[in-house]
């Protein structure tokens, strides 16, 4: 191949690259289909060619051409939008400012999305095109309702001012400060009516108060008046006080003492005696001695029964029959007498008998 063709070539190639460079620049892309759509504005607020369309963010086309209509001082801006983004017919397309530093784009807006069933805009629609200023784009409103950007700033701040009200003066919240200021409402609501309830009990004893102020004028004047009566108690107290001071408690703390000494030695003796007690206390429940044994050795105790079942035994037949007992009877004049108590028992008894 010839070097003069080579170097065509190389400059047809050149100045393909450089046209889809400065077309990829702008903001549309000459390799791939898209669709065009145009809006008319009365205003652009400086808009260029290039700048992105977006769609909830996302950018879907570029500005392609910007046309300026001098007789109706109208501006005819055309948009291509990739091929595959459906538009709706009732689609708004606004201007809006998507950063501080002033940067546009254009917004595409609508209420239910399109299918290609019939209800999507045909390529070469003209959309509904508005604008939004820069407090608008941030804030929401503008546009086609003609809305009023600080109205949005009021709704905010209306809102932020219920949320601030509810968290610190609802009784519903929770928030520490406004429970302060419930309890803070409170204790003034209580302090009001206690003002109150002191008032009304002033009033109604405004004459005894009254009388209770004289009452005590009277007597300040009478301490007045007394007043070398007064000091001379107070001369009388300090000289029986100064009395007192030289009396001699040291003997009398002395005594005192002693007293003391003495109870604790009774109290040592007490000890002493009842710790004896608790020996032999000891003694007699673990079964030493006489009485010990008694508590503690049931034969003992049958013996001592049966001796007094005895004793009174022989103190009943002694009562009864003393004849039995007394010296230099015979035998037979014993059993004489048994026979006729015996008689006299029969008789005495007849139902026994029989």
């Amino acid at each position: 191949m010839r070097y003069e063709v080579k170097i065509g070539l190389l400059a047809i190639v050149a100045i393909a690259v450089a046209f889809w460079g400065y077309k990829f620049i702008q903001g549309s892309n000459i390799l791939s289909s898209s669709s065009y759509y145009y809006a008319i504005y009365d205003d652009v607020g400086g808009l260029t060619v290039g700048t992105p369309v977006m769609i909830s963010g996302v950018t879907v086309g570029s500005v392609n051409k910007i046309l300026l209509d001098q007789v109706k001082r109208k501006v005819k801006v055309t948009f291509d939008i990739q091929e595959e983004v459906n538009i709706p017919k009732n689609t708004d397309a606004y201007i809006a400012t998507i950063s501080l530093l002033g940067e546009k784009a254009v917004t595409l807006e609508y209420e239910k999305p399109c299918f290609g069933d019939g209800d999507c805009a045909p390529e070469g629609s003209e959309l509904s095109g508005y604008t939004k200023g820069i407090i608008a784009s941030f804030t929401g409103g503008g546009g086609k309702d003609d809305t009023s950007p600080v109205d949005g700033i009021k709704d905010q701040l209306g809102a932020t001012l219920d949320s601030l009200e509810y968290k610190l003066f609802s009784p519903d919240s929770d928030n520490p400060i406004a429970r302060s200021s419930n309890d803070l409402a409170a204790t003034m609501e209580n302090l009001k009516a206690s003002t109150a309830r002191l008032q009304r009990i002033m009033d109604q004893n405004a004459g005894e108060i009254n009388t209770t102020f004289d009452n005590l004028a009277t007597l300040t004047n009478t301490l007045a008046a007394k007043q070398e009566s007064i000091a001379g108690l107070i001369d009388n107290a300090e000289a029986f006080t100064g009395d007192l001071s030289k009396l001699e408690l040291n003997e009398t703390i002395a005594e005192v003492n002693q007293a003391i000494a003495s109870l604790k030695n009774t109290l040592n003796q007490a000890d002493k005696a009842m710790g004896g007690i608790n020996s032999v206390m000891n003694k007699v429940n673990s079964g030493q001695g006489t009485l010990g044994k008694l508590l503690t050795d049931d034969k003992i105790y049958d013996r001592l029964n049966s001796a007094t079942l005895a004793a009174d035994t022989l103190f009943s037949d002694f009562q009864d029959k003393p004849y039995r007992y007394i010296p230099f009877k015979s035998r037979k004049r014993v059993l004489k007498h048994d026979r006729k108590d015996a008689v006299l028992e029969k008789e005495q008894n007849p139902d026994e008998n029989n």
